[in-house]
């Protein structure tokens, strides 16, 4: 059994976290084993359901409540074999739920992949404003250039104020 700064240390979480993650989902109905001292301590599956919440959470923008419903009736089943008088009364509720978490994994997946292509298409615009950006300053240069070959040749000594632009000495 692990205890909150060993879950937390697994997830790259402060403890502080896991006991907020622990506190929802035990609101839902999850299940987490606590010592005869009321301390409480974590299986392996604990820390799965703890990964799982954690990364519905960045992955959704999910709040943590609505993410540990999610997650908690999506483990519930596994404690069908352990407490089946606790859960018999909630078995449509659980599979409402399980219809909801897929619906909503798929549509994280959507989402996901809409933002590889919209990454993929600002890539290309990025580059495409860079290509334009270094033709803008060929343009310019080019510019400058032609601008100084004009003014050296109508550049007159003060001196020679009196002499047309046409004159040549």
């Amino acid at each position: 059994m692990k205890k909150t700064k060993d879950i937390a240390g697994f997830l790259g979480v402060e403890p502080v976290t896991i006991r907020k993650y622990c506190g929802a989902l035990e609101k839902h109905g999850y299940i987490v084993f606590k010592d005869g001292s009321g301390q409480r301590q974590y299986s392996d599956k604990d820390a799965t359901v703890f990964q799982e919440l954690k990364a519905l959470c960045e992955r959704s923008g999910m709040t943590v409540d609505a993410a540990a419903e999610v997650v908690a009736t999506r483990n519930l089943r596994s404690f069908d074999v352990i407490a089946p008088s606790v859960l018999e009364p909630e078995k449509h509720d659980l599979m409402r739920y399980d219809k909801r978490y897929d619906q909503m994994m798929e549509a994280v997946k959507e989402m996901v992949e809409r933002n590889e292509r919209q990454a993929a298409e600002l890539e290309r615009i990025h580059k495409r404003m860079d290509d334009q950006n270094a033709n803008i300053t060929v343009i310019l240069r080019e510019i400058l250039e032609t601008r100084r070959m004009l003014a050296a040749a109508n550049d007159k000594k003060w001196w020679q104020f009196w002499r047309k632009s046409n004159d040549s000495s």
